[in-house]
């Protein structure tokens, strides 16, 4: 049976945050996901809600003030950068307001109304930590506000604890990680390509959390080249772990970037993979709010609208068998799965 699903979107995403030279993450992101999403018969299976503004110090929730304001700050010099991966615009601000009250609010509607929202935003945001580049990073990585974070503090601020976010962008989200290292109010899943092997290298098995969050904070890692096969290992764990927390709120950071071929990364996912994560995250079956966060291309067109159909309980409309992973990496892959699983087994029953 078919579902409709709940996508907040405007162009507002599409008009502003422009780069004054040339860059991935760029307004074209949000006609990908548009042309997707329409190519694969989807907008009838979506109900649209309008992103609402919000306010730059808002952001104080998760990250100091001494950045905030510095951000502040480049709005005066725009057009410029932040770091050689991250810019700011003229209009950054506007696209920002609008991300910070979407995530603040969408977010808590979603959990009262025990429902699920899909915000299509940008900038992305899970590399910044509290002070802006988080755990030793080089860069922010296209990010500014940290949107996933800004999420679960406000329904933290609610009263809302219990709170897991899952996170598959391929890159590892060290910005969330940083934030909710040392709490127990939030469980974070990170799936992400090794690394040793990809920007911000960071996000090791070994990083478990610290204090009331050890064993809170879940690094799964996929050597380059996996596919379809070497993802799916992880779904009965990911659900198992999700079980014996028994969040109140699912948080979702959605990277499609681990697509084959979206560009910046080594992952060789297909929609079928893509499809998989969205009949997940429905299967545990609590109020959840997702954000968009990577993906550049091809992601954005086959994988973004896979994902969505799985969420709208629609038979999956894309015709891929999935991808295998070369039989050397497999091995890897299983090597690292049977390391984490021990890990794991010091706080939580999995097998």
């Amino acid at each position: 049976m078919s579902n409709t699903v709940n996508l907040i979107y405007s162009d507002v995403f599409r008009q502003n945050h422009s780069p004054h030279v040339k860059h991935p993450e760029n307004p074209g992101r949000m006609r990908r996901v548009l042309t997707g999403l329409a190519r694969h018969g989807l907008k009838s299976f979506i109900n649209w809600h309008l992103p609402i503004e919000g306010e730059i110090d808002e952001a104080l929730k998760v990250h100091v003030r001494g950045y905030v304001n510095y951000v502040k700050d480049l709005f005066n010099k725009a057009p410029c950068e932040i770091d050689p991966d991250t810019y700011v615009s003229i209009t950054t601000l506007k696209a920002l307001k609008y991300s910070i009250g979407t995530v603040i609010n969408y977010s808590l509607k979603a959990y009262n109304d025990r429902s699920t929202y899909f915000a299509i935003l940008r900038p992305p945001g899970h590399h910044v930590g509290r002070g802006g580049k988080a755990l030793g990073a080089l860069t922010q990585g296209f990010c500014i506000f940290n949107n996933i974070a800004l999420a679960a503090s406000s329904l933290i601020e609610h009263g809302i604890s219990g709170i897991l976010i899952v996170d598959f962008d391929a890159h590892h989200g060290n910005g969330t990680q940083e934030i909710f290292y040392e709490t127990d109010q939030v469980m974070l899943i990170d799936i992400h390509q090794d690394p040793r092997t990809l920007y911000p290298f960071t996000g090791h098995i070994n990083e478990i959390g610290l204090g009331r969050g050890e064993g809170y904070n879940v690094n799964i890692v996929l050597p380059p080249l996996s596919g379809d096969d070497v993802l799916g290992l992880w779904f009965n764990i990911i659900t198992d772990l999700a079980k014996q927390y028994d969040p109140e709120v699912v948080l979702v950071s959605a990277g499609f970037d681990g697509y084959v071929n979206d560009g910046l990364t080594e992952l060789r996912y297909t929609s079928k993979a893509f499809y998989r994560l969205g009949k997940l995250i429905s299967s545990l079956n609590k109020p959840t709010f997702i954000v968009l966060e990577g993906g550049y291309s091809i992601g954005l067109e086959e994988g973004l609208p896979a994902f969505t159909a799985a969420l709208a309980s629609i038979e999956e409309p894309m015709a891929s068998g999935g991808s295998r992973t070369p039989p050397a990496i497999f091995s890897e892959a299983m090597s690292i799965y049977r390391e984490t699983i021990t890990m794991l087994s010091k706080y939580w029953r999995v097998k």
